[in-house]
């Protein structure tokens, strides 16, 4: 059994809580509804913050997100409070992807462990596992709505 399935529902519910603050500091969570199902879906992504906007990564191979390639705006719940976000999805630049994920994971033991990128003494990634990562992710970015 895929441990994610009990893991994801808990996390989104914390998030959503007035005591949110347990996981909001490095987790957001995307809601959308299903493309085919119209099943509502809530799903925990940690984040990295850039000014106004919030990038996360995901694994291709992992079905939800394509759920989200037909929407320009989703809703997230971040730190708290739902917003609304415009949303860019980049799966099929690998170059811009692993440019993304070099940022992410740079010093970042943590996110390098999850995207499967073994980092330098120096912290910097090794680039064929960077390389390797970039053509199995895809990139969401969650811009603040004006």
């Amino acid at each position: 059994m895929n441990p994610w399935r009990l893991i994801n529902p808990i996390i989104s519910l914390l998030a959503r809580s007035p005591i949110h603050f347990v996981v909001s500091h490095q987790l957001l969570v995307v809601s959308f509804s299903g493309a085919k199902s119209g099943k509502q879906y809530l799903v925990p992504l940690s984040y990295h913050k850039h000014s106004s906007s919030y990038t996360c990564v995901t694994l291709r191979s992992n079905i939800w997100w394509r759920n989200l390639k037909s929407l320009p705006k989703t809703k997230i719940w971040l730190k708290g409070h739902l917003v609304d976000v415009d949303l860019t999805l980049e799966f099929k630049d690998d170059k811009s992807v692993e440019n993304t994920l070099r940022e992410i994971v740079t010093n970042n033991r943590i996110e390098a462990f999850f995207a499967n990128i073994k980092l330098q003494k120096d912290g910097e990634p090794i680039q064929s596992d960077l390389f390797k990562a970039a053509q199995l992710h895809t990139v969401l970015t969650f811009k603040l709505s004006s």
